[in-house]
């Protein structure tokens, strides 16, 4: 049997690596068939069914970043909900349009050209090149220096995205500014204007850039425009706002969950309306249940903050949580990648899947973070508590909160607060005029 070839064995590992940076230890792998490069997605990891897909790379040491890549974006699309089926559909469309391209003049006849040191009148308007690592790795320095973000969070949201920068600043055609490199980034989901992979991709790029211009490192045709909506695209499918988990299908999931450990952990992020992450940052301070993640946001750090439960949840006291925490109860989770962890496995779970569908056949979309969700939509319209008072108890800060929150103020919680509201001021003006 000959011997594997050294790129091939890179290959493989680089693919493996770069997925468990995403929160994907097993299941994801890539191999040679006849050639070509060729994904494997076994059952578990697939939502209950192996797939075996071909991809549109040839196996070659010369597409190692290409494959990589192209897997990781299939991964990030299946966490979106998105079949894989129609990503690799949409890769080889985006890599046939890539190389349909056709070449420029200068392309053409570049083999005519005279090899020369000095720049002739028809390269003027080359563009400038860039050192686009270098600039990357000063941005990151900045980011994380100014603690912007965690380095946990440069490695789950900005490495990949740099990543792909990368890739289509360099072209071909090579970008020439902030519109022609956009644009490059666009294209790669031009089935799909207006999608979130698309959207934080401009976003991500065009931030570098203005960082980069306003540092003097990089010229001013690198400057981005403000409004980068034509860039970003239209949405032409109505989106599912993701929605407050009811508290029957609570009790029935932490009836159902198999293991004692994701059980205990369902259940705390449910009652005390937890962030995934933050259950790997609990612990017992004089009685009482702490959490002591900080998250680092735009608007700035959130501080430790005791848990409580809600009034109103008696099915929540009942757990006795707070009596019964113990961290080593918890299941093992890696750090930085908590909701990842804790989506693949309610994934698994057949009656979350089919509480999934009731939801969607309803027009709403449940999520893992539905059960933060629900926390505040129940200290909101049955415990009647002010959303500075909510915003603290969740940990984060009142301009969040009412972001995130106030697009479940439909008609009937309007109503409901007005009811609410009429009758404590009946009572108010009652016990005035007996006191009268």
């Amino acid at each position: 049997m000959p011997a594997v070839p050294q790129w091939d064995v890179l290959l493989r590992g680089g693919v493996l690596r770069a997925l468990s940076q995403r929160g994907c230890r097993n299941g994801w792998t890539v191999s040679n068939f006849r050639g070509r490069a060729r994904l494997h997605v076994t059952a578990c990891a697939a939502g209950g069914h192996r797939k075996q897909l071909l991809l549109p790379y040839t196996w070659e040491s010369e597409q190692l970043e290409a494959i990589r890549d192209g897997v990781l974006k299939l991964y990030e699309d299946f966490q979106e909900g998105i079949p894989i089926e129609a990503s690799i559909a949409e890769l080889g469309a985006a890599l046939a349009a890539e190389q349909a391209k056709p070449e420029t003049p200068s392309q053409a006849n570049s083999h005519l050209e005279p090899q020369t040191t000095s720049p002739s009148p028809a390269r003027a308007g080359r563009p400038i090149a860039v050192d686009w690592p270098g600039l990357i790795s000063r941005y990151q320095q900045h980011k994380l220096r100014s603690g912007d973000i965690k380095e946990s969070t440069w490695e789950r949201l900005y490495k990949p995205r740099m990543a792909l920068l990368l890739k289509t600043a360099k072209g071909p055609p090579a970008a020439r500014d902030a519109k022609q490199l956009l644009e490059a980034q666009a294209d790669l989901w031009r089935q799909r204007p207006g999608c979130r992979t698309r959207r934080l991709q401009v976003q991500y790029t065009a931030a570098l850039l203005r960082w980069g211009v306003s540092q003097g490192l990089l010229p001013t045709q690198w400057t981005p425009t403000l409004d980068l909506s034509s860039t970003i695209g239209r949405s032409r499918e109505s989106k599912a706002v993701t929605t407050p988990i009811d508290v029957d299908d609570i009790v029935a999931m932490v009836q159902v969950i198999p293991d004692p450990r994701w059980r205990f952990a369902f259940q705390l992020i449910n009652a005390f309306g937890l962030r995934p992450e933050e259950l790997q940052h609990l612990q017992l301070r004089q009685g009482r249940l702490w959490c002591t993640y900080e998250k680092v946001a735009s608007r700035g750090k959130t501080k430790p903050r005791p848990l409580r439960l809600l009034p109103c949840d008696q099915w929540a006291r009942d757990w006795q949580l707070t009596e019964t925490f113990d961290p080593s109860k918890l299941p093992p989770m890696r750090p930085g990648f908590g909701s990842d962890s804790f989506n693949r496995y309610l994934l698994r779970r057949e009656h979350w899947q089919q509480l999934r569908q009731q939801y969607e056949a309803q027009g709403e979309k449940l999520v893992l973070y539905s059960c933060r969700h629900g926390y505040a939509h129940r200290a909101h319209v049955i415990c009647d508590l002010p959303p500075k008072v909510v915003a603290a108890a969740m940990g984060h800060s009142v301009q969040t909160h009412l972001a995130a929150y106030s697009r479940w103020c439909g008609d009937d919680v309007v109503d409901d607060a007005f009811s609410k509201a009429e009758r404590r001021l009946g009572e108010g003006l009652r016990v005035h005029s007996s006191a009268v």
